[in-house]
Parts: structure tokens; C-alpha cells; sequence
């Protein structure tokens, strides 16, 4: 059975970075819980990141699933005037191990990644890459986001940086 929900968690994070690229945002937004957390910490120095997003500053910090789907909603929408036309976006992701905790109902995933975008507006192209960490909670048959911890390793930003980009 863990073999089993070892390969489910992995998969889930495989399938998140496809929906984001696939821009089916109901989609992945049905992977988050509703009290999931979605967190892209900034390097305090060179080798040490935030670790307080309440009283440090973070590159995205978004508590509750209601704040994804505002995220979403602004880029949809169009009022994201940033995002329009939503940039073309593609996710590798590798090396993902995933480790079940002992109460049998909750994994951590752990991936590294990267995103190239392609944004249409000025036929440009960004690439950003790091680490991962899903927290990943068993629940109604299946497993459901509780948070992703995202460790942007090149954060001298040459553009904006969106949800989907990470």
C-alpha cells in the first residue's frame, strides 16, 4: 500500500505542473485543500531563506484555497493586465521523492523543478527554476494539496512573478 501512495503523491505533483500548463485552472485549483498554502519564501542572504512569511517578506504568500482562486480569477479575468495574453508556461519537474508520515494520511513530496515561459506580448522568454516541497493530505480517496513551499533558486527577477510561473 505505501509503494502505491508513494507513486499517487508524485504523480499529483506531475499533474499539478501539467494543469498549470494547460492553463486548467478549475482543475488545479481542485488539487489544493480549502486551508492549503501556497508559499514562495525569499533568500534572507545567499544561503538562508525566510522562514516566517507572517513577519518576513515572501515573493507569494497565499493562506487559504479562496486566495488561489483570486489569483486565478485576476488572471482570467483579464484585470491581471500583466498576464494578457496569459504567458505560455512550461513545467519540468524531476527527481520527485515522496515520503509517507507515519499517521498514514499525510506525505511530503519533494522535487526539483524548473518553468520556461513564453510571453507572447514581446515574444520574450523567462526561465526559473528550484525546489519544491508539496505537503500532501490523504482524504475522500485520494490526496489533496495542504501546502507548496516553492524555492525559487534564481530570484533576481526579469519579470513578474505569478503563480503559475512556479
Amino acid at each position: 500500500m505505501s509503494r502505491e501512495r508513494q507513486t499517487l503523491a508524485c504523480e499529483l505533483v506531475a499533474l499539478e505542473a501539467q494543469l498549470l500548463d494547460e492553463q486548467l485552472w478549475e482543475d488545479w485549483l481542485a488539487l489544493y485543500s480549502d486551508a492549503a498554502v501556497f508559499w514562495v519564501p525569499t533568500w534572507r542572504s545567499e544561503s538562508e531563506l525566510t522562514s516566517d512569511p507572517a513577519s518576513e517578506l515572501s515573493l507569494i504568500y497565499l493562506e487559504g484555497r479562496k486566495y488561489l482562486m483570486e489569483r486565478v480569477f485576476r488572471v482570467t479575468s483579464g484585470q491581471s493586465v500583466a498576464s494578457v495574453p496569459i504567458p505560455r508556461t512550461v513545467h519540468l519537474v524531476a527527481g520527485s521523492l515522496a515520503q509517507l508520515h507515519d499517521d498514514g494520511k499525510t506525505a511530503c513530496v519533494r522535487s526539483a523543478w524548473s518553468t520556461h515561459i513564453y510571453h507572447q506580448r514581446d515574444n520574450s522568454s523567462t526561465t526559473y527554476a528550484g525546489r519544491y516541497r508539496h505537503d500532501l493530505e490523504w482524504q475522500e480517496g485520494r490526496y489533496w494539496i495542504r501546502s507548496k513551499k516553492v524555492v525559487l533558486m534564481n530570484d533576481l527577477l526579469s519579470s513578474k512573478l505569478d503563480f503559475f510561473y512556479v
